[in-house]
Parts: C-alpha cells; structure tokens; sequence
C-alpha cells in the first residue's frame, strides 16, 4: 500500500515541478537566438473514481498520468505517456504502462513514427469496422470511451502528395482485446487457460495500407488491413484435468472505405468494411464467416445542442444456423463465438444515437450513448454529465448498462457490468 500512495505523490509532486518551474527549463534548454520556446512539455492528470451496483463496488481506482512531449526540430519530435493505477481490480490493482511513446521522423513528404502508438482508422462515431490495428480493452472500467484502447508497437509511414496521404502500419506483435470472460458460465470441470497467440515471427506480423484524401468538401479513404484479427475467439482442448476453455487468435483481410462530407447544416458519415477470414469457419465458430459491415450517420448542431445518429449494419455470408453438436462444450464455445463476432443471425440492424448539451457557460456537459439492435433486441445506454469545477478540476458521474435477451452478449455484459460512477480529475 505504501508504494501505491508514493507514486501517487510523485505524480502531484512532477505536476507542481513543471508548473512552477516551467521558465527555468525554458531559459535552460530552448535554442540559441530561438523566441525561448521549450524543447520538452510536461502535463498529465490524477483522478480517483469509484463504480458500483446496489449490490456490489466493481473498481475503485486512483490513477496518474504522466505526459511528456519533446518538440525537438524540424526532422523530429516524441511523445511519452506514461500511467499508475491503483484499483480494486485483480488486473489492475497496482500497475504501472506506457500508454503511448514514440518518435517523430519528417524528411519532405515522408512521415515516419515508431513506437508504442494507438491509430484509429475510421470516420463513424464509436462503431469503426475499418478500426483493425486498435485492440480495446473491454474490462477496465473509464468513464472515457478512449480509455478503453490499447497501444501497440507500430512502425507507421506516411507519403503526402496533398490532397492524398498513403499511410503504411507495420505491427510486429499481436496484442488481443481484452474480453471480461472470466465470469463466464462454463460446464463443470471446465477452467480457463492462458491464451493462445502467434509466436512474434516475421509471418505473424500484420500490416495496415491506407489512402486518405481531405477536401474542402469531402473527405474520404480506402484501406487494406491483412493480419491477426484484435477480437480473438473461443476455443477448447480436453486433457487429464479436465477441459480447458482458452482465447485464440485468427487471421483476416479486411478491405474498407470511409467518408465525411456535409450537406447544408448536417454532416454526413459513412464506413464500410469486407472482413475475409483466411481459414474457413468450423463447427466451433473459431474462424467467423465472411462479413459486410457499414455504418452511416448523420450529425448535427443546434446552439449548445449536438445530435450524431447512425445506422449500424452487417451481413453475413455463408451464415450456416443449423450445426448440430452433441458435445455440451462444443455448443457452449460455438454460442459465444457466435455473440462475441456478432454473427447470430445472417442480417445484423442496430441504431445508435448520442445527444450532447452544454449548459452553464460550457462548464456543464450532458451526454449520452445509445445503441439498439433490432435483430437480438440487445441495448447499451451510456449516459454521462461532467461539470468543470474550475479550469483543471472537473467531476464527471453516470452510467454503464447493457441488457438483451439469452444468449446475447449484451446480456452477459448486464450482469456482471452494469453500474453507476463518480469520477473526480485535476488536469495539470
């Protein structure tokens, strides 16, 4: 307990040092004959927050970030962040990562960064099927949607001929989302194993291509991701244990399109992915089924008033419902891979709307994020108010509710996710 609350300290003690002594740094390291503009930036936050039912407190956390920006010169900068979380979690109870760190290369009109990094591919609010190199982190409780992605290391480069870029995302490790599985109903005699993922071999490296265009009008892209798949499914091995469930990886190609235009006061969004498993699928679900999936939406502001709404799609191909498995295990591994690819029915229809309002001077945000799908009558509501105490100091409280019927993901979420929270956060 004593190294939680050091740590802590540290943090609240870097954050006075680099207010307070930011114009010594910048005497000390700016450039000759430069205007005195700092080489480096530090910044960062220490927030404390608790989440809980009326029967149970499922996290109770206190975390620091660190943020370092280095502005270096012309050829280069970095960025770091570094974070320490202390929770009520088993797999964050004291832990200590580098959210973010890499560096800067610029020569003309090629862009380089390498390092620990989070890209996001897309132009939807929130359901990004184009969104292949982020991993998501499904068990951390945030109220920050962005919490919930995980970096990667990725060598990224970039050639710009205006209006076009051509992005290049070379990721060397494979690094899965995280799934709140552990409280999962299996039969008996059925324990978890660790997962199993591909050896960090050239062959099992993954690579991203993308090609942007930003108009004054219109602004659009194509992509190509061919690697390991960030959702991993279920799979099952018996031994002289007994039966172990575990998390596997599978490979993919994904071929995806993007847009945003406008069209008078409303804007218009769209995303389109085709996701092409390169094993073909088994009885167990393991390797999913060919999938198109889309998302169009339309947003717009009135005042203080903001609406985004969009339509989330997906067919499946090649949708077999009729498997007949015997085996209790079996069916239970092909169900969940079935909810966790969201490929239970051949036709998948969900809407999604977030309404936003600012109140109070802008001091006073109310939020919200909802999605229904028509096909599993599953639903997720997300609704969330954040006050500004001051300019650094600001208190956030909402929710986090699924629900559907059996045999629905959502559901599953429900019982073990849903909950109430209170955040307090001072930025520095």
């Amino acid at each position: 307990m004593k190294i939680h609350f050091l740590i802590l300290l540290l943090l609240c003690i870097a954050s006075s040092f680099a207010l307070k002594a930011q114009s010594l740094f910048e005497s000390s390291l700016s450039t000759p004959g430069s205007t005195n503009k700092a080489k480096y930036q530090l910044g960062g936050y220490v927030r404390s927050g608790i989440f809980g039912n009326d029967e149970n407190i499922l996290d109770k956390y206190a975390e620091g970030s660190l943020e370092l920006d280095v502005e270096g010169n012309k050829y280069g900068n970095a960025y770091a962040e570094m974070r320490y979380r202390t929770s009520g979690t088993s797999d964050f109870t004291n832990s200590v990562w580098l959210r973010e760190g890499y560096v800067n290369l610029y020569f003309g009109r090629f862009d380089f960064r390498i390092g620990q990094q989070i890209i996001v591919w897309g132009r939807a609010d929130g359901f990004n099927p184009t969104n292949n190199l982020t991993p998501v982190n499904f068990i951390v409780f945030s109220p920050n949607e962005d919490d919930k992605r995980q970096s990667n290391f990725v060598a990224k480069g970039v050639y710009n001929f205006q209006p076009f870029t051509f992005e290049v995302d070379w990721v060397p490790f494979y690094r899965a989302t995280e799934l709140p599985l552990e409280n999962a109903t299996l039969p008996s005699s059925v324990y978890w194993d660790d997962a199993q993922l591909p050896d960090d071999t050239w062959k099992n490296s993954s690579i991203g291509l993308k090609l942007d265009f930003q108009g004054a009008k219109f602004d659009g892209s194509l992509s190509y991701f061919n690697g390991y798949h960030k959702t991993p499914s279920l799979g099952y091995s018996i031994t002289t244990l007994g039966v172990e469930a575990f998390t596997q990886a599978y490979r993919v190609q994904v071929f995806g399109a993007d847009y945003s235009t406008s069209a008078g006061s409303y804007g218009l969004r769209g995303e389109f992915a085709f996701t092409l498993p390169d094993n073909k699928t088994d009885s167990l679900f393991s390797t999913p089924c060919k999938q198109l999936e889309y998302t169009l939406g339309i947003d717009r502001e009135w005042g203080n008033f903001s609406l985004i709404a969009q339509y989330v799609g997906k067919y499946v191909s090649d949708f077999d419902e009729d498997i007949t498995l015997t085996n209790s295990m079996a069916c239970t591994v092909n169900i969940w891979n079935r909810m966790l690819f969201s490929q239970t029915s051949q036709w998948n229809n969900s809407v999604s709307l977030r309404p936003s309002l600012n109140l109070l001077n802008q001091t006073l945000k109310c939020e919200l994020l909802g999605l229904y799908n028509l096909n599993t009558e599953e639903w997720l509501c997300l609704p969330k108010i954040t006050y500004n105490i001051s300019d650094a100091l600001s208190c956030c409280a909402g929710a986090q509710l699924y629900g559907g019927s059996n045999n629905t993901l959502f559901n599953f979420m429900g019982k073990v996710r849903n909950c109430g929270f209170i955040e307090l956060k001072i930025d520095f």
